[in-house]
């Protein structure tokens, strides 16, 4: 964690406590790191690309499995789940045709 944090003092020291990130965790530390960004206020990624287990002893049947743990953890910390329209805003790009 002390790692994560530094990370998250840097990108605010770089680029202004408003600039939005996120955080990515690979196998069997996706749950965690999406914990930690979503608590401490940045984004998180998730998707079987990363991970394809919901835990030691179960696979992921679907995306949509990993993105519901994720939207259990903005619940936990009451933050507000994006739609596409505004994730492509956040993420600064254009208007979908």
């Amino acid at each position: 964690r002390e790692v994560f944090d530094f990370y998250i003092h840097t990108v605010k020291r770089l680029f202004g406590a408003d600039a939005p990130w996120c955080a990515a965790g690979i196998g069997s530390h996706q749950l965690t790191i999406n914990d930690w960004a979503i608590s401490s206020g940045g984004h998180a990624r998730t998707g079987l690309e990363d991970n394809v287990r919901l835990d030691r002893d179960r696979l992921a049947p679907s995306n949509a499995a990993l993105v519901e743990r994720a939207v259990e953890l903005c619940a936990k910390y009451d933050r507000p789940v994006a739609t596409w329209q505004q994730a492509r805003q956040i993420l600064g790009l254009r208007d979908a045709a």
